[in-house]
């Protein structure tokens, strides 16, 4: 039960009020340091010591006492009931409370809930207080390790673009180019031609690109689409052997039928400026003047192009690949690495006579 509560309770001594429940003592109790708490305020039921909660001394519950002394003190004290017009001395307030007021067993019911709870809601504060430094602690954690990763990011984001960038040299120095080419039906209606990205048949070869031109070329205006392989001036010319004497194969992938690509091959003829070290910046260009028929591009839905774009894949081979090899040699998944496709090519050539192979070269090209 916590202390008596008064009208006049701020005009009374602080040295007779209980600092816990900021109420006039009942049943003053004395720690080693002298301060004095009510007996219900300390709760001593429930511990081994108590600190004193003004000085923060600790006392072992053994030690604490019943202050007669100044509980003789406190009936001299004069006091206005809280709760009507009474006054009196303090020694008759306890009774008066009783008689007039609240029921005693009634608010030592009260009381004794009220400790529970309050014992329930100081536990649960020291919980969640032991809780929220843990949260502080990861928290900061998380922090410290945000920071590292930003940092190793920043380390990494350039060695990323050095890794695509070599990539990227790799894929365009193997003599294989595959080339989408976007914006198809404007591009034929308007009689364009599209040049593809440089590429070289490996780090020091010959650099090239390649060349479409959708109406054709001179002769062969509005029926075929035209192809042709450019040499261009590249940075190791100076080392490398002349006349150009690679083989040179075009693709155009149906994107639904792999039997029906457009497949078309030939062997330069070294005789041609156009296969000569160049002397300016490109060569003329030599190729397949009937590649693709013009119709193919007006047709809707049809399996060569897909969000009007087309897919042609060129290769340029130093061992020639025989034209009846071709049609397998484009089945190949692309998604495999250069080395295993290679592998594959040099199977497929092994199964087929040297006499047959040669026959199968075909020299079907033109300049531009």
């Amino acid at each position: 039960m916590v202390g008596f509560n008064s009208e006049n309770r701020n005009a009374i001594d602080v040295k007779y009020i209980c600092q816990i429940c900021n109420l006039i003592l009942r049943n003053p109790v004395q720690l080693d340091c002298g301060h004095r708490f009510c007996s219900s305020c300390l709760d001593t039921e429930f511990q081994a010591s108590i600190a004193c909660h003004q000085c923060q001394r600790v006392t072992s519950t053994n030690n604490t006492f019943y202050d007669r002394g100044i509980q003789n003190d406190m009936e001299k004290i004069s006091i206005n009931c809280y709760a009507c017009c009474w006054s009196g001395l303090f020694k008759n307030y306890e009774e008066h409370l009783t008689k007039y007021h609240l029921n005693a067993s009634h608010k030592s019911k009260i009381k004794n809930n009220i400790m529970f709870q309050l014992k329930l809601i100081t536990e649960k504060f020291r919980e969640l207080s032991t809780n929220l430094q843990i949260l502080k602690a990861i928290t900061q954690q998380l922090v410290n390790q945000s920071a590292l990763y930003q940092l190793g990011t920043e380390e990494k984001i350039p060695s990323v673009e050095n890794i695509h960038q070599n990539q990227t040299n790799v894929s365009a120095h193997n003599g294989i180019l595959l080339w989408r080419i976007n914006n198809i039906k404007d591009r034929s209606n308007n009689s364009e031609s599209a040049t593809s990205p440089p590429f070289y048949t490996s780090l020091d070869g010959y650099k090239l690109c390649v060349r479409l031109y959708f109406n054709g070329n001179d002769t062969d205006q509005s029926t075929y689409s035209s192809i042709f392989i450019v040499l261009m001036r590249g940075d190791y010319d100076a080392i490398l052997d002349w006349p150009f004497n690679y083989q040179v194969i075009f693709c155009l992938y149906n994107l639904i039928n792999q039997d029906n690509h457009i497949i078309e091959s030939f062997q330069p003829d070294i005789n041609l400026k156009a296969f000569q070290k160049p002397q300016s910046d490109m060569n003329v260009g030599c190729g397949i003047s009937k590649f693709i028929p013009r119709t193919l591009f007006e047709q809707e839905n049809n399996s060569f192009i897909h969000d009007d774009s087309i897919y042609i894949k060129v290769m340029i081979r130093k061992n020639p690949i025989a034209n009846f090899i071709l049609p397998y040699v484009m089945k190949i998944d692309l998604a495999w690495p250069i080395y295993i496709q290679e592998e594959i090519i040099q199977e497929l050539i092994q199964r087929y006579p040297i006499q047959s192979f040669k026959l199968s070269l075909t020299f079907k090209s033109s300049t531009l």
